[in-house]
C-alpha cells in the first residue's frame, strides 16, 4: 500500500472512530460537523462541485450537499435504516425544482446491506446500489486511481492541518491568550510533515 492510501486509511479510520465514539455517547452534532469535511473528499474523489446545501436553503429539506453544475444532490447520515431512504427520496421529490438532479446518499459510518428486495423497491424510486456511498467505497476508488489518491492525500492533509490550528485558536482563547503566532502555525504544519 502507497504512502498516500496509508495515510488515507488512517485518517479515514480517525473520522470513523470519533463518529462512533460520539454518536454512542449520544452526541450526534459530530454528523452535522463532519458534512463539510466529506463534501470536500467527495469533491475530490468524484470530480464534484459540492456545497453545503443549507447555504442556499436553510434547513433544504432532505439533502446536505448539492452540486449545480454535475446536478447531484447527497443526503449524509449515520443512520442506517430503509425508513431512512424511503423519508429522504419522498421529501427529495417534492423538490421540484431539483427533479433533474441525481439523489445520492452518503453514510458517514458504515453502510447497510439491504435486502436484493430492498434494493429492487429503491430502484424503482431511483436509487441503485452505486447510489449509496460511504467510506469504504471512497478508499476503493482512490486506491484504483493513483492520481485520486494523490489529490485526496494532500486534501485530507489541509483539513487535518487546519483542524490543527482551529484547535489552537480554541485553547488560546479559552485560556485568554490571542490567536496562535505564524510560529505557533508553522510548528502546526511540521506536525504533518
Amino acid at each position: 500500500m502507497s504512502t498516500y492510501l496509508k495515510y488515507i486509511e488512517k485518517e479515514f479510520i480517525k473520522i470513523d472512530s470519533e463518529i462512533a465514539i460520539k454518536n454512542s455517547r449520544g452526541h450526534y452534532d459530530i454528523n452535522k460537523i463532519v458534512e463539510d469535511t466529506f463534501m470536500h473528499i467527495l469533491n475530490v474523489v468524484y470530480d464534484w462541485n459540492l456545497k453545503n446545501a443549507n447555504l442556499i436553503f436553510e434547513n433544504f429539506p432532505s439533502v446536505d450537499l448539492i452540486d449545480s453544475d454535475k446536478k447531484v444532490v447527497i443526503q449524509v447520515t449515520s443512520t442506517t435504516n430503509t425508513t431512512k431512504v424511503n423519508h429522504t427520496v419522498k421529501k427529495f421529490k417534492e423538490l421540484d425544482e431539483y427533479s433533474e438532479y441525481k439523489l445520492k446518499i452518503f453514510y458517514i459510518k458504515h453502510q447497510p446491506n439491504f435486502s436484493t428486495n430492498m434494493m429492487d423497491k429503491f430502484e424503482l424510486e431511483g436509487i441503485v446500489e452505486s447510489d449509496l456511498l460511504n467510506i469504504s467505497k471512497i478508499f476503493d476508488e482512490v486506491s484504483a486511481d493513483t492520481e485520486k489518491a494523490v489529490k485526496l492525500y494532500n486534501k485530507l492533509h489541509e483539513i487535518v492541518i487546519e483542524e490543527n490550528i482551529k484547535d489552537k485558536i480554541v485553547v488560546n482563547v479559552i485560556v485568554g491568550n490571542e490567536e496562535p503566532s505564524e510560529e505557533e502555525k508553522a510548528e502546526s504544519l511540521e506536525i504533518y510533515y
